[in-house]
């Protein structure tokens, strides 16, 4: 090999080794998960080797990757999805408003079977509309009354509606293995929609409107009962004691200046005046 050779292969061979040395940091990079979550690697390659997902998360730390290898990271904390519901019929055709919620935890370590069987979109695509059925049908049960006041039947809802869920998730299980615990289920007492709320109102007001005229027509019916008994004794004692109307009229004027006296007895620097007779009849008792 002549010289002008050797300087041609020696020029390859180093360009090489600078070109590989420059290409091999964009190749591989390094990725992490932070404590409260797994990372899921997926691998791509282009030429040779098997692609697919690895079965063992990352669970702590960092670790280094080709750039043909895609890397998810999955939450394992308890993480709690929220549906919202307007204008959901109940058992007596009124719309009311309510949310639910529903934690959920990935079995630890199952984070690449999850992904795997059903992608980074599992609540979306396998338990989000499910869910939703179940809350509709539990709202349809009840009329609006027991859902906006009775607190109780959330508490027993509740335990069926995990209890769905769960019977849900056994039959994905059947399917592919679907890694997902059940942590806690929550439903917001409902509510109705403005609409409705100001109708409520407005029958609520006319509700109480009538109750206050019925009591006022009560107590003036008994004012005038309690008068009627008044006027029948007076008249009875009249006749029981042979009295002309004059005179017994007299004894009531007598019994209400008797009254006056009562006011003041035992009562210090107080004075009434007390008529007795004709008008002109004054006394002035007084308590010292």
């Amino acid at each position: 090999m002549n010289a002008y050779k050797k300087i041609v292969l020696y020029s390859v061979t180093i360009t090489t080794i600078i070109l590989a040395i420059a290409i091999i940091p964009s190749c591989v990079s390094l990725v992490s998960v932070d404590g409260d979550e797994e990372g899921v690697f997926i691998k791509k390659p282009w030429f040779f080797g098997n692609e697919g997902v690895e079965s063992e998360a990352l669970t702590e730390g960092s670790a280094w990757k080709v750039f043909t290898t895609d890397f998810v990271t999955y939450k394992k904390i308890p993480i709690k999805y929220t549906e919202v519901f307007d204008d959901v019929f109940c058992d007596d055709n009124t719309p009311l408003d309510l949310s639910a919620h529903i934690t959920l935890k990935i079995a630890d370590g199952k984070s690449p079977i999850l992904h795997k069987n059903y992608g980074p979109d599992w609540y979306i695509n396998n338990v989000k509309e499910n869910f939703r059925e179940i809350i509709r049908n539990f709202i349809s049960t009840y009329n609006m009354y027991t859902l906006v006041s009775d607190r109780e039947v959330y508490d027993q809802v509740k335990k069926d509606i995990a209890e769905k869920m769960q019977t849900y998730f056994n039959k994905l299980n059947e399917i592919a293995e679907f890694p997902i615990q059940i942590v806690n289920v929550v439903v917001d007492k409902a509510k109705p929609n403005d609409m409705v709320l100001e109708e409520l109102n407005k029958t609520a007001a006319m509700a109480q409107q009538k109750i206050t005229q019925q009591r006022q027509q009560e107590m003036e019916e008994q004012r005038i009962l309690t008068e009627q008994k008044r006027a029948d004794a007076d008249k009875a004692y009249m006749l029981r004691m042979n009295l002309s109307p004059d005179a017994f009229i007299r004894l009531k004027y007598a019994e209400i200046e008797l009254e006056k006296v009562d006011m003041i007895r035992n009562k210090p620097n107080i004075n009434v005046d007390v008529m007795l007779g004709n008008a002109t009849q004054m006394w002035d008792i007084k308590q010292k």
